[in-house]
């Protein structure tokens, strides 16, 4: 074989091993995609899993408190002409600062006969009480207290928030809430039963699905005056005095 067939060979054995290794680049990119592609696949299920299985609740029957409540899952407390909805969950550290700046403000304007108040108990914060749904369970103790009566409802929803427990803990036993109930508050054994029966339950569920959903709540605690969302709750008690004011 001459120099120049020898040249040839070389130079066709170069260029079938050219395409050798670009055929096992391109399988070796095939495979890198098919991984990632199936591991996006699989985590987005887990992710699917996991938001479902956050946000689908049990099933409880849905019982129309004996209170007086608003069709939007609302404990209406007070009479007076200016409306503010307050929706708050009671494992909320932000909602626990916002009754302590509050309460004795809200107080005195529901005794002066100028505002209605609405709280809604809505239970976001489940998924941060280590499976006890521990948000779901003092929501459906305050409406439970709130058939015993305004203040009832009032002074309950100070002592939970005096008891707060942290996030991502199991917080507190049916128990507990009881004993605060009985103890602190003064409430009976009609309140008590409401309670073991978990009577609210599947009411403030429905609560939480409407106020997260049409009520376009993204977080607690959310104000409205008349409707409007409080954008900054620093502002909120000029906001509502300012609203007194001008009815």
């Amino acid at each position: 074989m001459g120099a120049s067939e020898r040249k040839t060979e070389r130079r066709k054995a170069a260029e079938a091993l050219r395409k050798q290794q670009a055929a096992e680049a391109r399988r070796r990119k095939i495979l890198l995609w098919v991984s990632i592609g199936a591991a996006v696949v699989l985590i987005g299920g887990l992710l699917g899993v996991g938001i479902w299985y956050n946000g689908r609740g049990d099933d409880y029957d849905v019982n129309e408190p004996a209170a007086a409540v608003t069709d939007t899952f609302g404990v209406r407390v007070g009479d007076g002409p200016v409306e503010v909805d307050l929706f708050i969950d009671y494992m909320c550290p932000a909602c626990n600062q916002f009754e302590s700046a509050y309460a004795a403000s809200i107080q005195s304007w529901v005794d002066q006969g100028s505002v209605t108040v609405n709280y809604h108990p809505i239970t976001i914060l489940d998924r941060l009480s280590a499976g006890t749904q521990y948000s779901t369970r003092a929501a459906a103790a305050a409406v439970c207290a709130a058939d015993a009566g305004q203040q009832q409802f009032l002074d309950y929803t100070a002592a939970l928030y005096e008891h707060q427990p942290a996030e991502n803990t199991t917080g507190l036993t049916d128990a507990e809430l009881i004993a605060i109930g009985t103890d602190e508050v003064g409430l009976d054994a009609t309140w008590q039963s409401c309670v073991e029966d978990e009577t609210y339950k599947g009411w403030v569920q429905d609560g939480t699905a409407w106020a997260t959903g049409d009520g376009g709540v993204t977080g607690t605690p959310t104000a409205k005056i008349d409707g409007e969302v409080v954008e900054d709750n620093a502002q909120f008690a000029d906001l509502v005095q300012a609203a007194i004011d001008a009815a």
